[in-house]
């Protein structure tokens, strides 16, 4: 494959390893396989610093905030590494590198928006940023709305890495949670954190457990809302049947032992896990947040299943985000979505999923041939070398 030899500095100012950071160390992979050299900045004492030394990178730290010292460090690195692009991997990095870096000559200045929140200092996108890669056409559109110029968005998708999830086992899954046979898996993974919606679900599982008794919900990782989701859990009466695993490194194993996979964000840059339950052929329900439309093959226009007691289940979307002037084209749905913060409908789309094997066997192939086709790694690589290409004119390797 060819490739253009780059060098890139790839800059992070987080402490802790969230999904951003797990994009961050895959797309240096992917560049070190392209040959391109890939140096990243990173925040003293943090995972990514530590994890990015353990794969064998270059990794120049720096002090939090940002103070003389920092900035100092991070000026004094890109004179010596004199990148090709400067990479910030999170809103933060835009401050303190970008103003490191003024006045060096850096072709390209790029910035990942990974979040649908609102946008609170467009200028510095403006000032520091040649482009601005967005994981999803909502994301570009909360952008837009933010004050960024459209000519400095482009869309590029995360992706993952298909044999993670797909070195996942079912049985030990389920044996690590202690499940039996007859038990009903409901996963969800996500940072106990508001915007993920994990108080809608568990407002809908009382109706889930009155009619499926067997079903237990099991909510991978942690987060501040974690004690005040378990006294939730408790005042519904359902706390028998949730379980809070905290952060787990069996991920993979338990997205292979759930039954359904609940994704009930009211915001939601893309969720790149959501790829690997598509991977894993597991049955999802999501809501129609941010760019989780994307993933499942839905854009603005498509119609939400919508609470109602009187429907004879729930339908899934049926639109794709493929469009002819304003009319959608149909396709065959991969998950089934609901409107945001609707613990009604999401309780009727979890118990419609459950009862429908035979549609879920056919969701699950489409969910799988989607991911495959869209969301590799390999393919977010090659799509951010790309925007790199529209700044930078070098020869390409052979």
């Amino acid at each position: 494959m060819s490739s253009i030899a780059l060098t890139v500095a790839l800059v992070s100012t987080q402490r802790r390893w969230h999904g951003g950071e797990e994009q961050a160390r895959l797309l240096a992979v992917g560049l070190r396989q392209r040959e391109c050299r890939c140096v990243v900045l990173a925040r003293r004492g943090s995972l990514f610093a530590e994890r990015m030394a353990d794969e064998g990178f270059e990794v120049v730290t720096f002090s939090g905030g940002r103070g003389p010292a920092a900035l100092w460090r991070i000026r004094r690195a890109l004179r010596r590494i004199r990148p090709d692009v400067l990479h910030y991997n999170d809103s933060h990095a835009i401050g303190v590198a970008g103003l490191a870096s003024l006045g060096l000559r850096i072709p390209a200045r790029i910035a990942a928006r990974r979040v649908d929140f609102t946008i609170r200092s467009p200028k510095q996108y403006r000032w520091f940023c040649n482009r601005v890669v967005c994981v999803s056409g909502a994301v570009a559109d909360v952008c837009r709305e933010g004050g960024i110029p459209d000519r400095l968005l482009r869309v590029v998708h995360d992706g993952v890495d298909p044999a993670r999830v797909r070195s996942g086992d079912r049985a030990r899954g389920r044996q690590a949670l202690g499940l039996n046979d007859d038990q009903t898996l409901l996963l969800t993974v996500a940072t106990l954190t508001d915007h993920k919606g994990h108080r809608f679900l568990l407002e809908a599982l009382p109706e889930v457990v009155r009619k499926a008794p067997n079903t237990v919900l099991a909510l991978a990782g942690d987060g501040e809302l974690r004690s005040a989701l378990q006294r939730q859990a408790e005042r519904l009466g359902i706390d028998s049947h949730v379980r809070f695993l905290g952060f787990r490194d069996d991920v993979p194993d338990l997205i292979h032992a759930a039954d359904l996979f609940v994704l009930p964000s009211h915001k939601e840059g893309l969720c790149s896990t959501l790829i690997d339950v598509m991977l894993a052929e597991c049955p999802i329900v999501a809501t129609t947040a941010g760019g989780i439309p994307d993933l499942v093959g839905c854009r603005t226009g498509c119609q939400p299943v919508q609470s109602n007691t009187e429907q004879t289940g729930c339908q899934p979307v049926l639109h794709n985000e493929e469009r002819t002037g304003c009319q959608p084209v149909p396709r065959e749905p991969v998950a089934w979505l609901v409107p945001p913060r609707d613990p009604q409908a999401l309780a009727e789309a979890v118990l419609h999923a459950l009862d429908s094997p035979d549609q879920c066997a056919a969701m699950r192939e489409r969910a799988r041939r989607r991911a495959e086709q869209r969301f590799t790694a390999d393919q977010m690589v090659e799509s951010t070398l790309a925007v790199y290409r529209e700044l930078i004119a070098k020869p390409q390797a052979v």
